[in-house]
């Protein structure tokens, strides 16, 4: 009997040990990788996330949105990560593009040290060609703007269009200066005219870029800085007016 006892106690026992287990929610997996925009999920939500880079020793963190064989990179300011450009981003989802917003490395989630920007957005325009863009756009606001002008004349296949909003002549190991004279693809240049240093610095870009690279510049009447030219509701409507046109012409959505 005693036997009999003991044995029904160590049934009851399993039984209710498992009903436990089975009662306890199952724990979250880790993440894995990288999360970019991590902090603006209502801007990132539908997007796929990608980590690229390898090729010149980063590992770099971004969003891809959109389904257009024209992709935009879009490359931030000084301080700023993925979440700057997605309000814009987003109108430009809308208009058919392919966009990749991505973390400069010592931004956001980005991993490494020692990779010029240049660079930094050429594994960027790859990255976004390998997820299916056939043509690029380039698009940075001021440190970006620096490094997309950067990257211009080097990256193969070439873009389509590059946009630079404030962009000082360089930033860090990003000389824009020097690389302006050797453009040949189409430039759009937009800056605040109230911008002091930064207004000066885009004019000598624009003017030092050739003629026949289709350069345009658009000066608005305004202290807005890099991205807030253009995101929607703080933006100077006759500049984004004019930004809109210049992608429809050089760079349009398929």
């Amino acid at each position: 009997m005693r036997r009999r006892a003991l044995s029904l106690l160590a049934a009851t026992l399993v039984v209710g040990v498992a009903a436990a287990c089975a009662s306890e929610p199952k724990p979250e997996p880790e993440p894995t990788g990288l999360s970019a925009g991590a902090a603006c999920p209502e801007l990132t939500e539908g997007g796929q996330q990608v980590v690229f880079g390898d090729e010149v020793g980063a590992e770099l963190g971004g969003v891809v949105l959109g389904s257009g064989s024209t992709g935009v990179v879009l490359a931030h300011q000084a301080a700023g990560d993925v979440c700057q450009w997605l309000p814009y981003g987003r109108e430009l989802i809308d208009r058919g593009y392919r966009v990749l917003a991505f973390d400069f490395l010592g931004s956001g989630v980005s991993l490494g040290n020692g990779v010029p920007m240049a660079r930094q957005v050429e594994a960027a325009a790859a990255a976004l060609r390998a997820e299916g863009a056939a043509k690029i756009v380039l698009v940075g606001a001021s440190m970006g703007g620096s490094a997309v002008l950067a990257a211009t004349p080097t990256l193969d296949p070439a873009a389509v269009a590059v946009v630079a909003l404030s962009p000082p002549a360089g930033y860090g190991d990003a000389d824009a200066a020097a690389a302006t004279p050797k453009i040949t693809v189409p430039v759009f240049y937009g800056v605040g005219e109230q911008e002091t240093s930064f207004a000066e610095s885009t004019r000598r870009l624009y003017e030092t870029t050739p003629k026949t690279a289709a350069r345009e510049l658009v000066l608005a009447p305004s202290v807005a800085h890099g991205v807030s030219l253009v995101n929607p509701g703080t933006g100077d409507a006759d500049l984004r007016e004019k930004l809109a046109a210049f992608l429809t012409e050089h760079a349009p959505p398929a």
